[in-house]
């Protein structure tokens, strides 16, 4: 690792924990971040686990290839050891099957291994300001699985409902707008509020219904009854740009 426990808690910046089996890969990670962000590293699951439960880091950096990670079910344990970390996963070779189970479980980015110095900084920095990176043409299985959902909302509906009532009025307007795809700076202009403001909310409505991140809300949202939007999910700004098919490198 490349920084203590008080180092990390006195960095005024993002922390940005790194965990890769591949050395060149951390070495590159590393070198993409460090002028941006405070940066640890770690090549194996236990020093994983042990930095998140001691950490805390803002955002996890996590390849698949990981030894010992267990597939989606290793996802969520280490979700679990720092819920608040948000978790972006790493593929060698993406597909939209895996990406769907594992935003659906709590990951707020789902990108290529091979990713370039400059996008995986954007990445980072979308995370920051309370977006979710997917690759643009995962959009619209995400857009399926929302349909899908809503085609059997009907029998579970109330129970949503009822959770959605610990809500107060602004931040139940916050959650339409999130089950639209609305961005934090368009819910802020529509809202006329702050976009602090905005991820203000969005961390008390994570907090009151048990929920790890955006994807998850989203889904909440279409399910308790909220429309779908596919245009609003393809103009967000939580994945590829405008006019561009792959990244070039999630």
């Amino acid at each position: 690792m490349k920084a203590n426990l008080q180092d990390t808690k006195t960095a005024p910046r993002c922390v940005v924990l790194i965990a890769s089996p591949t050395a060149g890969v951390r070495s590159q990670w590393t070198q993409a971040l460090k002028d941006m962000y405070t940066v640890l590293d770690v090549g194996e699951r236990g020093s994983l686990d042990r930095s998140l439960a001691d950490l805390k880091p803002d955002v996890l950096l996590l390849d698949l290839a990981l030894h010992r990670l267990g597939g989606l079910e290793g996802v969520q344990a280490i979700r679990q050891l720092s819920p608040e970390t948000k978790i972006v996963l790493f593929a060698r070779s993406p597909n939209a099957k895996e990406g769907i189970s594992l935003l659906k479980a709590g990951a707020w980015g789902y990108c290529e291994k091979a990713i370039e110095p400059l996008r995986l900084r954007k990445v980072v920095l979308m995370l920051q300001q309370g977006e979710v990176w997917v690759k643009r043409n995962l959009i619209p299985h995400l857009i399926g699985e929302l349909a899908r959902l809503t085609r059997l909302r009907t029998k579970d509906s109330a129970s949503h409902e009822t959770r959605l009532r610990s809500l107060t009025p602004r931040e139940r307007e916050v959650v339409l707008l999130i089950g639209e795809g609305v961005n934090n700076k368009k819910i802020a202009s529509r809202l006329t509020i702050t976009e602090h403001t905005v991820k203000a909310h969005l961390t008390t409505i994570f907090r009151k219904l048990g929920l790890s991140g955006r994807v998850q809300l989203a889904l909440l949202a279409n399910e308790s009854g909220g429309p779908i939007s596919p245009t609003a999910w393809e103009n967000r700004s939580a994945g590829e740009p405008q006019g561009s098919t792959r990244p070039k490198s999630n």
